[in-house]
């Protein structure tokens, strides 16, 4: 009996050595203390030393976060059941002796919304969760890696899961048989970009633009089902296939949603783009107020399906999971991108002007609380070190650079060519499988536009002047409107934000700080605890600031409690700010207004960047 068993593993060891693939699986009903074993049925590998890895980084994060971290009790097997020595070599790899040998790899990974692990924590929508019985979202970087040298090879993964449970992912390549799901991808590129989450099903689907969208939702106290958030986001998702020229550059996409009642280990909610996918980590809140926010999120998480997925640098399209190095372009895949999530809203429908303009003077805003004095190709290829503390400004300056850029051509082009119409012409220069080189990126613009544009990406991209704002927004008739000396109730002139690491609701920028701000005493990262006695946070800060607003009277007294550091190494610590509510003069210029004098040069080149209004 026992040499039949040898002899069957000697047969399958050589027969799948000669498939010359990667064979994994996962038992997710056999999830034990949070964590969940791997098993790898190995390729052909002819050296006598090889590492294995998980990898460091991941495209989309812009953050160190090492997954070999969550890795234990590994072990390399032959095909006689022998153990060979492995050792660990750094916090993603390990190297394996006698590896011609090599038969199996088997090993442990943690859960990381739930782990003991110190920081830096992973944010939610790039690491995985482990809820037996519940949930599972699996990213796949954080579960299966490759052998150096060795990751264009075809990988097949199989996936056994509770009875009743559901996989979404955004694989068309997937077999099922039971409670088993098996999926076939070329490379690891592609397994790493395909994220699944496994339950109960809750899952609608659309077609738009010749794309099946799969929503997939699991929200643990059914504040919202995947029919209301498809309701909600078939508006945006059929103003971008109008926006992308009728049809969807797809066949499928799929929305991976995670609503919870708690706030994760990283203190942060949001999401993260994949090339056909996107998993999003949100708090359950209010069906009003969710909706809305999974339409911005997903406005922006969408519009990922033309950068990077189909125009990239070559440190993207040969992305290093464990030497990453920077693309100098991040006003391209974020900037380009945000700006666009935007825009769509307003052109398609979806968006009034007066909400645009407020987007547009609130990143103006909080572009300030950053150091313009970088150029923002340094910053990019800086982000990971140097420059990471100025990376939020990719959503701020990175999206006025797409907004300036885009009224640029369309003034040179007499409103008939614009940012929209260039991403159409580079998706087809360049497209998903060939990379652009990063100093030729700009030169390539150029050849499809204007030498203008080439000055444009000169002086405020690649050099650290002031973006033209006023300038660019005066080219489609938009202005600032009079200054009034009119006295009004305000919480301070103050810009808020939100700090990924808290959570919290931040004082992010106090350059346009009123009187009554100064009488309060608010400071920058001041982070807010509450607000005239209520607990503020992201989910009820607009209806408590709102009914504060609709309610207060000159005289009032308004107390607010916030953390606040005294330097960046200390603890922060509970201030209470007070102050006997007045009324102040705008230290400013009123907001964003469409000129009414605006000439018909001006009207016509507007038009066609914002559409009609």
């Amino acid at each position: 009996m026992k040499h039949f068993l040898l002899s069957v593993l000697l047969f399958v060891g050589f027969s799948v050595f000669a498939e010359d693939v990667y064979q994994f699986s996962v038992d997710l009903t056999k999830c034990q203390n949070d964590k969940l074993s791997i098993e790898l049925i190995v390729p052909k590998i002819s050296s006598n030393t090889i590492v294995y890895r998980l990898p460091k980084i991941i495209p989309g994060t812009y953050e160190i976060l090492n997954f070999g971290r969550f890795v234990s009790e590994i072990k390399a097997i032959d095909s006689l059941g022998n153990d060979l020595a492995i050792e660990k070599v750094d916090l993603n790899g390990w190297k394996i002796s006698q590896a011609s040998r090599l038969y199996k790899i088997t090993y442990d990974v943690e859960d990381s919304w739930d782990t003991d692990i110190s920081e830096p924590y992973v944010f939610e929508p790039a690491g995985s969760n482990f809820e037996e019985g519940e949930n599972f979202v699996l990213n796949t970087h954080c579960l299966f890696g490759y052998f150096e040298e060795m990751a264009k090879l075809s990988y097949r993964v199989k996936v056994i899961h509770p009875v009743g449970f559901y996989g979404s992912c955004s694989l068309t390549n997937v077999s099922s048989e039971g409670n088993i799901d098996t999926y076939a991808v070329s490379e690891y590129k592609e397994l790493q970009d395909a994220p699944m989450m496994y339950n109960i099903p809750d899952t609608t689907i659309l077609n738009i633009g010749g794309a099946q969208i799969l929503i997939s939702v699991y929200s643990k106290n059914k504040v919202a089902s995947s029919k209301f958030i498809a309701d909600n986001i078939g508006e945006i998702l059929n103003a971008q296939k109008e926006y992308l020229g009728g049809e969807l550059p797809i066949k499928k996409y799929a929305y991976l949603i995670y609503l919870t009642p708690n706030s994760g280990i990283s203190g942060a909610s949001g999401a993260l783009e994949h090339g056909y996918s996107s998993v999003y980590f949100l708090p359950e809140m209010e069906q009003k107020y969710l909706a809305q926010t999974i339409r911005d999120v997903s406005a922006h998480e969408f519009f990922h399906i033309v950068t990077p997925l189909s125009i990239h640098a070559e440190q993207i399209g040969n992305f290093d999971y464990n030497d990453p190095k920077m693309s100098e372009h991040l006003w391209l895949y974020e900037g380009a991108t945000e700006y666009a999530a935007g825009l769509v809203q307003i052109k398609y429908g979806g968006m009034t002007v007066e909400d645009y303009l407020n987007v547009i003077e609130k990143k103006i805003a909080n572009s300030k609380g950053y150091n313009d004095s970088v150029p923002f190709t340094v910053m990019s290829e800086g982000c990971l070190k140097t420059y990471k503390d100025q990376y939020g400004n990719v959503y701020q300056k990175g999206a006025l650079i797409g907004l300036c850029l885009d009224i640029e051509l369309r003034s040179l082009s007499q409103g008939n060519y614009g940012l929209q119409e260039l991403m159409k012409d580079l998706s087809k220069t360049y497209g998903k499988n060939k990379s652009f080189k990063d100093d030729e990126l700009f030169d390539q613009i150029v050849k499809l536009t204007y030498p203008e544009i080439g000055d444009f990406f000169k002086k405020y991209v690649a050099g650290n002047e002031p973006l033209p704002i006023n300038e660019v927004l005066g080219l489609v008739g938009i202005g600032f409107g009079d200054i009034s000396s009119e006295k009004r109730i305000t919480i301070g002139g103050i810009s808020i934000g939100v700090n990924a690491a808290t959570n919290r609701l931040m004082i992010v920028n106090t350059s346009t700080m009123d009187d009554f701000g100064k009488a309060m005493g608010f400071q920058e990262y001041d982070e807010l605890i509450k607000f005239n006695g209520k607990k503020i946070v992201l989910e009820n800060a607009q209806e408590i600031i709102g009914n504060y607003m609709s309610t207060v009277k000159v005289g009032d007294v308004l107390h607010v409690i916030v953390a606040r550091k005294k330097s960046e190494s200390s603890s922060p610590k509970r201030v209470k700010l007070k102050s006997k509510v007045f009324a102040v003069a705008p230290s400013k210029k009123n907001n964003l207004v469409l000129l009414s004098d605006a000439s018909a040069r001006q009207l016509q080149i507007r038009s066609t960047w914002i559409g009609k209004h």
